[in-house]
C-alpha cells in the first residue's frame, strides 16, 4: 500500500492524506480556495460540477461535471467515489436533494462526510460539522456532557474581523442561480431546488428593499418604546420560507403555519399586558405579505391590539428585554440564550436541550417559561466555537484565507471529534422521526462502514487495517467533462 504521509511542510507530522471530493459550494471562491489549499498540502481534490453555476466559481483540470438525472446520480457518485478511493466528501447545505443521496453513497463507503454553512456563531464564523446540522448534527444533546467537554475551552473572541460589502453577496449569489437559470441548456437535466424562480425572488427584492429602507425609523422608534417601556413583550423570529433549516427540519412546510401557531397560543395563554413582537427576517424577499398576513391573522385570534410587526430595528437590544423568543430553529434562538432570554424552539436547533430552552409547551411558555443556565449558555458557546466553527467568512479576501487555513487545519485534525463534541448516531435524530421528518442517510437498513479520519489516533471503532478507499492511485485521473 501506498505511504499516504504527507510531506515535510505539511501541519503536523504522520497525518494522512486525504482523497477529497466536493459537491456544491458556496456561491463564492471558498471552496475552491478550500480545495486549492487542501491540495498544495498534499492532498488529492476533485470537484463535481453539478451546474452552470458551480462551474463558474470553479472550473479547471481539477474538476469533472455531471450531466445525469438526479434519479441516476446516486448511483453515479457512489461509483466516482469507489474508483478514487475518496475519503472525504465536503458540500455547502446538507439537505440539497443532491447531497443527501451523496451522503446515502458515503455512508455506505466509509467516507467521512463534512457540511459546512454560515455558523450558528454569526458573523464572520464559518459551520463545519461532519455529517450536517440540526437534525443530522452529531453535537451532544445532553448539558451536562456540553460542560464537561467545553472545560478548559476558553470564550471565543466574538469581535467581528471580516467584512464586505452586501454588493458582492448580491452579485454573486446572482451570478450563480440567474446563471443556471439563463443557461440551464449546459446542465439541461440538473433540477434546482429553490422555491421561487430565481428571476422571480430577485425581482421581489427590488420593492422589498424599498420597504425596508422606509420602515427602519419606525422600526427604531418601536424598538426605543419596547425596551424603554414597563410592557411584557415576546418576540416570534420569522425565517425565510426557502430556509432548509425550516424545510428540512421541522414541521413546519411554511413558516405561515408558524405564525399562526405562535399568535394563537400568546392569544389565549400570554399575560393580558403582554405584547407578541413579530420580527421580520433581515433578508426577507417580500414575496410574503408578512406585514398584512399577521394582522390578519391577529385580528381573526382577536389579539389584533397586542401583536407589533417590525421590520428591522436593533435585535440586540430587543433581545435584552424580552421575556422571551419563540424560533423555529433560526440562529435568533442561541443569539437569545447568549442575551439571557428564554427560548422556544418548534423545530430542531442544535441548542435546543434541557437546561438552556425551554422544554415544556408552548402555552406553558408565556408565562412560566425555562429561563436559560448562563453557565451552560456559555459552555455551549465554547464548545461549539472549539469543535464545529472556524474564524471565516465566505466573500472578502481576508476571511476567506483565515476560513480556509483553519478548515484544512479542522480536517486534519479530525473534525469534533478532538474535543469530543461528537455523538453517532445524531442524537436529535428520534426527534426528527417522532416529527415525520425524512432522515436519509440515516434511515438505511445497515450501518455504514467504520469513518476514517486522517489524524493517527482519531479512528472511531475502527479494524486495525487501514481501509481499502486510502488506497491512492495516481496514474488514475478522471477523465475531464466540465465546461
Amino acid at each position: 500500500m501506498a505511504d499516504h504521509s504527507l510531506g515535510p511542510d505539511a501541519m503536523g507530522m504522520g497525518l494522512m492524506a486525504m482523497r477529497v471530493m466536493f459537491l456544491q459550494g458556496h456561491p463564492s471562491a471558498f471552496a475552491r480556495d478550500l480545495g486549492r489549499a487542501l491540495a498544495a498540502r498534499g492532498h488529492a481534490v476533485r470537484r463535481v460540477n453539478l451546474c452552470f453555476g458551480d462551474w463558474l466559481f470553479w472550473h479547471g483540470p481539477d474538476c469533472e461535471s455531471y450531466r445525469g438525472s438526479l434519479a441516476d446520480w446516486e448511483g453515479w457518485i457512489e461509483a466516482r467515489m469507489r474508483a478514487q478511493g475518496t475519503t472525504h466528501l465536503i458540500y455547502f447545505a446538507d439537505r440539497h436533494p443532491y447531497h443527501v443521496a451523496a451522503q446515502r453513497a458515503a455512508r455506505r463507503l466509509g467516507v467521512v462526510c463534512v457540511s459546512h454553512e454560515f455558523g450558528y456563531l454569526r458573523p464572520d464564523w464559518i459551520l463545519v460539522e461532519e455529517g450536517g446540522q440540526s437534525a443530522f448534527s452529531h453535537f451532544p444533546d445532553d448539558l451536562s456532557v456540553v460542560c464537561q467537554k467545553a472545560a478548559g475551552f476558553p470564550e471565543p473572541d466574538m469581535t467581528r474581523r471580516f467584512r464586505h460589502p452586501f454588493w458582492q453577496e448580491a452579485v454573486q449569489e446572482m451570478a450563480y442561480h440567474l446563471g443556471n437559470a439563463v443557461l440551464w441548456p449546459l446542465y439541461p437535466r440538473f433540477r434546482p431546488d429553490r422555491v421561487d424562480h430565481p428571476l422571480v425572488e430577485y425581482l421581489s427584492y427590488l420593492p422589498r428593499h424599498l420597504a425596508a429602507a422606509r420602515a427602519a425609523g419606525p422600526a427604531r422608534r418601536l424598538v426605543a418604546r419596547l425596551t424603554g417601556g414597563a410592557r411584557p413583550f415576546h418576540i416570534l423570529a420569522l425565517q425565510m420560507a426557502g430556509d432548509y433549516q425550516l424545510r428540512a427540519n421541522s414541521a413546519f412546510g411554511d413558516p405561515r403555519a408558524f405564525l399562526q401557531q405562535v399568535i394563537r397560543s400568546h392569544a389565549a395563554h400570554a399575560a393580558p399586558d403582554a405584547a407578541l413582537v413579530v420580527k421580520l427576517h433581515p433578508m426577507e424577499n417580500g414575496r410574503v405579505p408578512w406585514a398584512r398576513l399577521t394582522r390578519q391573522v391577529a385580528a381573526a385570534e382577536g389579539h389584533g391590539d397586542r401583536v407589533l410587526f417590525l421590520d428591522g430595528g436593533d435585535l440586540a437590544a430587543l433581545l435584552s428585554r424580552a421575556a422571551g423568543c419563540v424560533v423555529i430553529n433560526s440562529t435568533v434562538g442561541l443569539h437569545a440564550l447568549q442575551a439571557g432570554c428564554p427560548v422556544k424552539c418548534l423545530g430542531i436547533a442544535t441548542y435546543d436541550m434541557p437546561g438552556l430552552t425551554h422544554q415544556g409547551s408552548l402555552d406553558a411558555f408565556w408565562q412560566r417559561p425555562e429561563r436559560p443556565d448562563p453557565a451552560g449558555v456559555s459552555a455551549l458557546v465554547r464548545l461549539m466555537a472549539a469543535a464545529l466553527h472556524v474564524r471565516g467568512d465566505f466573500f472578502s479576501p481576508e476571511g476567506r484565507r483565515a476560513g480556509v487555513a483553519a478548515f484544512t487545519a479542522l480536517l486534519e485534525a479530525g473534525l469534533a471529534r478532538p474535543a469530543g463534541a461528537f455523538v453517532t448516531p445524531p442524537p436529535r435524530l428520534a426527534r426528527a422521526r417522532d416529527m415525520g421528518l425524512p432522515i436519509a442517510p440515516w434511515d438505511e437498513g445497515p450501518a455504514a462502514r467504520p469513518l476514517l479520519h486522517p489524524a493517527a489516533g482519531l479512528q472511531s471503532n475502527c479494524s486495525a487495517s487501514p481501509s481499502p478507499l486510502f488506497r491512492h492511485d495516481n496514474k488514475k485521473r478522471a477523465e475531464r467533462t466540465d465546461v
